[in-house]
């Protein structure tokens, strides 16, 4: 790769604090990864030890290593040994610190966020949730991880908290380290805990001259304050990022930090890498017009690198859902013709939910695809037949076994299969186990099936359940596992395992479908949008009970820290859109909800071939989309990111017509939280009235009001 002037001056500046404000497709991985081996060539005093890249991903790191590794050996094939540096996450160089540097920690067993909300269901009396009013339902369980995260990032001053948080906050973290668990959150503060009185620790971070981090936009409050103790202790510091691509908000992530980094840090150089490598001049205009309109944000200029190609840019709107992904499987099926492979595809959601509706319709096709999601995992052939396997267990019947497998592995292999599950209905082996032989024994790995990939990933997926929910309940009956196992499938576990990738990664001949979040870091030739309506992309706002209802004081005064905006949502597309180097298609369907304000100020780009009147049609509460029915809709008075819930779709007539409108969402808005609350409550002791619960979801606002009419509730 040929630098350009930019990035020669980032990698050639090893000598102050750097800033790297790095836009999409960049180049920025290759900038640092030729930083780190000029500061290994020209600083002879400095060795791998004394260097630290932090980066977002385990999968990250392995690719810095990778091209770190491949600019240390362009100079000198005997060049210094890469693998006595540290790449890796923050959280695993917390855990190395914690392991080799405190006894306390030394054999502690680290908790992900699915373990996590497992221990805090097991043990919520201990933990003090009823001390916040919270029972150990799904929602408060979340609500509870979510309160505690919060305490974390403000534990210096714990001083000021209500002596109720100090005294969860405390029990939390008590029965966390009594079961000899830590979480993500309570790894970087323990690490921060343990600096301050550890000499050894202190003398290793002493030892760190030069400290990068990749993805910087993406920290949190907690992950900065571990950046700067390295930094205090005389490391000079790289951070590589864009404002313009935090999307992770719900975590923590502060893009702030990114903004002021210059005013926190001393003697800091910037240099901005503005020219995209991967996307067309159309992507690119495109992706500049809408995130131009978010107000706080680093000032730059993307500039396409790629002038030669051309791109085919549209916004349309279809009829139905239906519709919808009829007419994006007839497109990916024309641009299959002409000669894009399958794997160049993408097709984007802002809700996982929605991915299933357009796989069936690609399955009818025939047109191969990989739908990377928690919901389609959980609805996936194999996965059914391991849970109903899992089921069998304890109350074995032959019809059913046969009726599962048939078709997927030979007859030999189901019966040998049966006699082995009817074995082990006594006896104290660990589900995994269970099932590890069990998928030996059917030969369901067997590497002359077609579909070898996807078994793998499925057995892999069901295999890593196993394992989240026995790390936490490993101690019960057979038949008491089973049942909070199917419980969790039933009811939380896609929602727990919304982030998680259940795929091997690979690269099939295959179309990718996958949420926005999934996609960050990927790169299509030709890249699908849909359900662009307002209350889906941007979504709604969502109601109910957060933190700052539980812990209150200063966390309601500063609540908006952590709450989505629509600049968020605008950044998340900013993110869709770059991923396309090519080709984009925006597509929205009017029956329901109104045209998103992105495609709207996505038109102001000329690249863009959209349907302008599209911008008129309008939906009253209650009925469906039609043009003109309403005066049109006031774009500019939606624009501010601060005002979430305004320019929802509808048009208003004048203040006295908009105040009414908002009056009205309002009353609805509470009596749809009564009625979720009703059937929340229900399935929390019933398991069949999820069904009920996640009907009552996604009803309109006239069916939530005579749904709550019919339950006497208003």
């Amino acid at each position: 790769m040929n630098l350009t002037e930019n990035q020669l001056r980032a990698v050639n500046e090893i000598d102050h604090n750097l800033q790297i404000i790095a836009c999409a497709g960049s180049g920025k991985t290759e900038v640092i990864s030729r930083r780190i081996a000029k500061i290994l060539s020209d600083k002879t005093d400095i060795v791998p030890e004394n260097v630290v890249c932090f980066t977002f991903t385990n999968k990250a790191a392995d690719s810095m290593k990778r091209r770190i590794e491949t600019a240390v050996k362009a100079g000198d094939e005997s060049g210094p040994d890469i693998g006595r540096m540290y790449i890796g996450t923050i959280h695993s160089f917390c855990v190395y610190l914690l392991q080799n540097y405190t006894d306390r920690f030394r054999d502690i067993r680290i908790l992900d966020n699915v373990k996590t909300f497992h221990f805090i269901s097991r043990y919520n009396k201990a933990i003090g949730m009823d001390e916040w009013g919270l029972s150990a339902n799904t929602f408060s369980v979340r609500l509870f991880s979510d309160c505690i995260s919060k305490l974390a990032d403000d534990y210096l001053n714990r001083d000021t908290w209500e002596d109720k948080d100090r005294k969860v906050f405390d029990s939390y973290r008590r029965c966390l380290y009594d079961h000899g668990f830590i979480d993500f959150t309570f790894l970087i503060l323990e690490t921060l805990l343990a600096i301050d009185t550890d000499p050894g620790l202190r003398e290793y971070l002493s030892g760190i001259k030069y400290l990068t981090v990749d993805e910087y936009q993406d920290i949190d409050d907690l992950q900065e304050q571990m950046i700067r103790k390295i930094v205090n202790f005389g490391a000079n510091i790289c951070v590589v990022g864009d404002d313009d691509q935090t999307i992770y908000q719900f975590r923590g992530s502060n893009a702030d930090h990114m903004i002021n980094f210059a005013d926190h840090y001393r003697d800091v150089v910037q240099v901005r890498l503005d020219t995209n490598f991967r996307c067309s001049p159309g992507i690119v205009d495109v992706a500049e017009t809408v995130i131009r309109k978010n107000g706080r944000r680093i000032d730059k200029h993307m500039a396409s690198g790629r002038q030669e190609i051309r791109s085919e840019i549209a916004a349309e709107r279809y009829q139905s859902e239906e519709d919808e992904w009829e007419q994006i499987a007839d497109r990916i099926e024309t641009l299959h013709s002409s000669g894009i492979s399958y794997n160049e595809i993408a097709v984007l959601f802002r809700k996982g939910k929605r991915i299933g509706a357009l796989g069936k319709e690609l399955e009818l096709r025939g047109i191969p695809y990989i739908a990377d999601s928690a919901s389609s995992f959980f609805s996936g052939r194999y996965f059914k037949c391991f849970l109903q396997t899992l089921q069998l267990l304890t109350d074995p019947d032959k019809a059913k076994f046969v009726e599962c497998w048939e078709g997927i592995i030979s007859g030999e292999y189901i019966s040998s299969g049966f006699r082995y599950i009817r074995r082990q209905q006594s006896g104290g082996r660990w589900l995994h186990s269970i099932f590890s032989d069990f998928i030996d024994t059917i030969h369901f790995l067997d590497e002359g099936y077609d579909d070898i990939v996807i078994r793998k990933d499925d057995a892999g997926g069901f295999m890593r359940i196993l394992d989240d929910y026995e790390d936490i309940f490993g101690d019960r009956q057979l038949s008491a596992k089973i049942d909070g196992i199917i419980e969790f499938v039933d009811r939380n576990a896609i929602e727990e395992y919304k982030y998680h990738s259940f795929r091997i990664p690979s690269e099939p001949e295959a179309v990718n479908i996958m949420t926005v979040h999934k996609a960050k870091g990927l790169e299509f030739d030709t890249v699908f949008i849909p359900e662009l309506q307002e209350g889906e992309f941007p979504p709604g706002n969502m109601g109910g009970k957060k933190y700052w209802h539980v812990l209150g004081g200063s966390f309601k005064e500063n609540k908006d820290k952590y709450e989505a905006s629509v600049d968020d949502e605008r950044k998340l597309f900013y993110v869709a859109v770059t991923r396309a180097k090519r080709n984009l298609f925006l597509s929205y369907q009017l029956t329901k909800k109104g045209l998103s304000r992105f495609v709207k100020e996505a038109a102001d780009s000329s690249y863009l071939t959209v349907d302008r009147e599209d911008f008129k049609v309008t939906v009253p509460s209650g009925n469906s989309c039609r043009r003109d029915s309403w005066p049109a809709y006031d774009l500019n008075y939606s624009m501010s990111g601060s005002q979430w819930g305004r320019g929802t779709g509808m048009s208003v007539r004048n203040g006295n017509d908009y105040l009414q409108e908002m009056e009205y969402r309002k009353q609805v808005k509470a009596v749809r939280d009564k009625v979720l609350d009703y059937y929340g409550t229900a399935a929390h002791c019933f398991r069949g009235a999820m069904g009920d619960y996640m009907s009552a979801r996604s009803m309109s606002d006239d069916q939530i009001l005579e749904e709550a009419k019919r339950l006497h509730i208003i």
